[in-house]
């Protein structure tokens, strides 16, 4: 799975920075991007959410599932977890409250196209970070062990046969940093 993350990684990037000029032109009224280029970045979110899918389902195959998002995520830094987190409720709230702020609603192209980009830029980041994550993983989750040297879980904080803290390994961010 690592191979097929790193291959679609670079098209969820490229699809992300395509989705967030997009965006950003959209919040300035210029909608003329967002009409030309969501014919391409529309079917090219299905493109990398087929492998997105696949790699989450992976990643997060021996977890339970109210840790889903922290095992799929595990392999990111703290920012970008906590980015996709804040880009997730930008999103969220934006998809109702733009069209109020700037007024005109929906029938309004500018607020459809701030709207639906912004929710497109949520997809492209989620994939990003899973491809992103899948590639960090398996080099995270090889070496974890207790102070006392026994094999722990990937998102374990204490050692299930000893109750000893989670060692940091010198790729592993550390043990409190895993919160979302």
């Amino acid at each position: 799975m690592t191979r097929l993350a790193y291959a679609f990684l670079p098209l969820a990037a490229a699809g992300f920075a395509a989705v967030l000029v997009m965006h950003i032109a959209a919040l300035f009224g210029v909608t003329w991007i967002f009409d030309h280029w969501l014919a391409y970045l529309g079917p090219g979110l299905f493109v990398v959410w087929l492998p997105t899918i696949l790699i989450m389902g992976s990643l997060t195959r021996d977890f339970k599932q109210k840790e889903v998002w922290r095992a799929a995520l595990r392999g990111c830094p703290a920012w970008m977890r906590r980015a996709q987190w804040a880009l997730f409720g930008y999103a969220w709230v934006g998809f109702f409250a733009l069209p109020l702020i700037f007024g005109g609603g929906m029938d309004n192209p500018a607020n459809k196209a701030r709207s639906m980009s912004a929710v497109l830029l949520t997809f492209y980041s989620i994939a990003a970070t899973v491809f992103y994550s899948a590639t960090r993983a398996g080099k995270i989750d090889v070496g974890r062990r207790c102070l006392n040297g026994h094999r722990i879980s990937p998102l374990a904080k204490f050692c299930d046969e000893c109750g000893a803290p989670v060692q940091a390994s010198p790729v592993e961010p550390a043990a409190n940093s895993m919160l979302p």
